[in-house]
């Protein structure tokens, strides 16, 4: 069954009526296994446990690699891009949360009554799968509140993500993972996933948020010089993140105000998490490494004949591993969606 983001509330409730209030998110394969335990509570008092470090996912996924050759291999994250899905979650947060903080309340939120000029972000491209937008809080969709009035989107950025590999020969997947693996033909695979997921940012955010495209090539430079052009055509700042150090040092001698995001280099032993940044987790994890696993249910982030519809509305498909647990969960979801409907 195929199931919006949204709606993943639907599995965990399953999961918690039916004793696993604990359990474990898994990847299919020995060698990488438990990446996350989670214990539900109350909506926002639920525990994310933290089953591997980076290092030891990196070695993991290196033992994959030698068993299985890198073109196996390269279909799972990076340790680096493991983490960043959850950050993107919402879960954990960046090392210098308080310097992003701190320049925000400097540049933005700026007082348009008092004649002060709109203030406009812009992101590298490094940044734009991991939801970075709602991530650093800049504004608050549909309300008009928040620290920025809009966005500024060079092509450039857009065109570094635009790119696809696709599954055409699922028997190395199916031989290293195991049958689940069939649901890879014809979908993208490793980073090209990752990359559909910052397309699905930068789409949201020209499409539903206030947001300006302006024309550029790929590259840095390129990228920085169309945002520099619209800044000085314009009556606006523009505040640029970046997870590259080059790339706000060369926005600043634009004159640009560029911010640096840090990502933190270990995990915290646990941290604590809401339902729905839960099921932002199983989201994200389920495209980043294409199929993870919760106990009596396989959750696919791509499979066989997925469209772009289904990423536009955030879905993944469910396989009930148990034949108790696909009626309830059937049943679950014909509610929450005919609710929708009503609303």
């Amino acid at each position: 069954m195929r199931v919006k983001r949204e709606h993943l509330t639907v599995l965990l409730n399953r999961l918690y009526d039916r004793g696993d209030g604990s359990f474990t998110i898994e990847h299919p394969s020995d060698e990488i296994g438990e990446l996350v335990r989670v214990t539900l509570a109350s909506h926002d008092s639920c525990t994310v446990r933290f089953s591997t470090g980076m290092d030891e996912y990196a070695a993991a996924r290196q033992q994959v690699s030698l068993e299985y050759g890198d073109h196996v291999a390269d279909d799972l994250p990076e340790a680096a891009e493991f983490r960043n899905a959850v950050i993107a979650s919402g879960i954990i947060d960046f090392d210098n949360r308080d310097e992003i903080e701190t320049f925000l309340d400097r540049y933005g939120d700026p007082d348009l009554m008092a004649g002060h000029p709109p203030v406009f972000a812009g992101f590298d491209t490094n940044l734009m799968p991991w939801r970075i937008d709602r991530v650093l809080g800049l504004n608050e969709p549909g309300s008009g509140v928040g620290y920025v009035n809009g966005f500024v989107l060079a092509t450039g950025v857009r065109d570094e993500l635009d790119w696809d590999y696709k599954c055409h020969n699922t028997d190395p997947f199916i031989s290293a993972f195991g049958r689940s693996y069939e649901e890879y033909w014809n979908q993208p695979l490793g980073s090209a996933r990752i990359g559909r997921l910052g397309l699905l940012t930068y789409r949201r955010i020209r499409d539903i948020e206030q947001a300006v495209e302006v024309q550029s090539d790929q590259g840095d430079e390129a990228i920085i010089n169309a945002y520099d052009t619209y800044d000085q055509n314009q009556r606006s700042d523009i505040i640029l993140f970046s997870n590259d150090r080059n790339f706000v040092e060369r926005a600043r001698a634009h004159r640009l105000l560029g911010q640096h995001v840090a990502f933190p280099n270990t995990y915290p032993r646990k941290s604590t998490a809401t339902w729905r940044e839960l099921e932002l987790l199983v989201y994200m994890l389920a495209v980043v490494f294409g199929v993870i696993e919760v106990p009596s249910v396989t959750i696919h982030g791509v499979w066989r004949g997925k469209d772009q519809l289904d990423w536009q509305h955030e879905r993944v498909k469910l396989d009930a591993r148990s034949p108790k647990i696909e009626p309830k969960l059937e049943g679950d979801l014909s509610i929450v969606e005919s609710y929708d409907e009503l609303n």
